[in-house]
């Protein structure tokens, strides 16, 4: 191969000039002129599938009035080492490099399904690759983990409804790299608001012992607790029993990390709701809702 030529449909490979042992379904130069021709011992028109150039069987040319009419070198990308090393930058490899691995992948964009029981974290996640239309390829070329953690942990998205809170650090922050803000409401009212990375408040928090708490889901549910001047006793109804209101104070006191889900259960509980907006670059992503 001495060079490429990008068509509609396809890209074909250029063998050289006419010879004695042509290979089918590549393209070929007549010596006379210059014009390629598309190898073929059973097509005999231009068509899709020739990338519209006009064929040769080895021994005899087929053109129509529809053929492409395209010369060597002047149409051809030409890809002999020597053009390779005058034109290749890091920026150009990297692409063939991203292209070659789509293509052997066979990679499609994925479109992970967000079910009724997927708490917060697995539903953002799932979101934010069908709204940005990422392929494995992709996740693993964002990523700063190895080829097959990120195999994995797509693996894992799919079956796992219940995401826990060091999985889901591990997609915003070494696979998706992207921003989220959670908000939290009471009726039209905004309580609070929470931006990561910048790890900001708004309103702007001053408590230190309460921002020293290095789970961020836990850090939430305190400070909210104590702007709403929410108690134990608050979170009490009949609608939900006192284990689940222990399970729940009790989890803010150890060193258990705090769910999706219990978060979730919590904003109920005190008549809260939520969303969580992820962005990327500025742009508003996905939404989700609580």
């Amino acid at each position: 191969m001495i060079g490429i030529v990008p068509c509609s449909v396809c890209t074909l490979d250029v063998e050289g000039e006419f010879n004695d042992d042509p290979t089918e379904g590549k393209l070929y130069a007549d010596p006379t002129d210059k014009r390629l021709y598309y190898c073929s011992r059973s097509l005999t028109r231009s068509c899709p599938q020739t990338g519209f150039f006009p064929v040769w069987d080895g021994h005899v040319k087929y053109v129509t009035r529809y053929s492409n009419c395209k010369y060597l070198p002047d149409d051809v990308i030409l890809v002999g080492l020597a053009d390779i090393s005058s034109k290749l930058t890091e920026e150009v490899a990297s692409s063939i490099r991203y292209r070659h691995r789509k293509a052997i992948a066979n990679d499609e964009i994925l479109e992970p399904m967000i079910r009724e029981n997927d708490n917060m974290f697995t539903q953002v996640v799932k979101g934010t690759i069908t709204v940005k239309k990422l392929t494995i390829v992709d996740l693993v070329d964002m990523s700063a983990l190895p080829e097959s953690t990120v195999h994995s942990y797509y693996s894992a998205l799919i079956r796992i409804a219940f995401m826990r809170i060091d999985r889901w650090l591990s997609w915003v922050d070494q696979i998706l790299r992207i921003r989220y803000v959670i908000t939290v409401y009471r009726g039209k009212r905004r309580v609070m608001s929470y931006d990561y990375p910048s790890d900001t408040y708004e309103p702007t928090i001053t408590q230190t012992e309460l921002l020293s708490e290095p789970d961020q889901m836990k850090r939430l549910v305190k400070l909210i607790m104590q702007l709403e001047s929410i108690s134990k006793t608050d979170l009490c109804s009949d609608e939900v029993d006192d284990y689940t209101v222990n399970n729940m104070i009790t989890t803010l006191g150890t060193n258990k990390p705090l769910s999706a889900q219990l978060f979730s259960r919590f904003t109920r509980m005190a008549g809260l709701t939520y969303t969580v907006e992820v962005r990327d670059d500025g742009k508003l992503l996905f939404t989700y809702r609580e």
